[in-house]
């Protein structure tokens, strides 16, 4: 069904818009501040998370090479793995209460495989040299020339006071 206007209706409806057009161009001037509004403001809190988390991956980054330089013995000996790979936290309840009636938590350390997938370190005889290079130190040249040198029998006091100089 189509619905025709009459001159009047078409008159008044042209006279309502020539009223209302300036607050529709001031509602439409409002929208768009309100939208730059909410732009700044992403753009401000952008900003802010951004530093926040760069600020956070830097403290990461330092935690990190922390549990780096603590985990490069077990790196080592086992072959790559870290104490995070191994070994699980466990808080356990003890049933026990503080001074302050609050419940006391213990913290065991279990490890994660069993003790045959990590490399154990052999037993080693302390009497002889582990390797090559212990019984390099064990033969010390430089051994000889201190033993070789007597002990001074009479006090030198210039040989004193020369010693005494190097040592300040």
């Amino acid at each position: 069904m189509e619905k025709r206007f009459s001159k009047i209706e078409i008159s008044s409806i042209k006279t309502i818009a020539k009223n209302v057009t300036p607050y529709v161009n001031k509602k439409n001037k409002v929208d768009e501040k309100i939208k730059e509004i909410h732009e700044k403001v992403e753009e401000m809190i952008r900003k802010r998370v951004e530093e926040k988390v760069a600020k956070l991956e830097a403290e990461k980054a330092g935690y990190q090479a922390i549990i780096d330089s603590m985990n490069a013995t077990v790196k080592h000996i086992t072959g790559g793995y870290t104490t995070e790979d191994l070994v699980n936290r466990e808080v356990v309840k003890t049933g026990k209460l503080d001074q302050n009636g609050k419940e006391i938590l213990q913290t065991r350390y279990t490890l994660k495989y069993p003790e045959t997938v990590v490399p154990v370190l052999e037993e080693k005889d302390f009497d002889e040299p582990a390797n090559e290079e212990a019984k390099e130190v064990e033969e010390n040249p430089f051994t000889e020339e201190v033993e070789e040198n007597p002990a001074p029998t009479e006090y030198d006091e210039q040989a004193a006071a020369d010693d005494n100089d190097e040592w300040f």
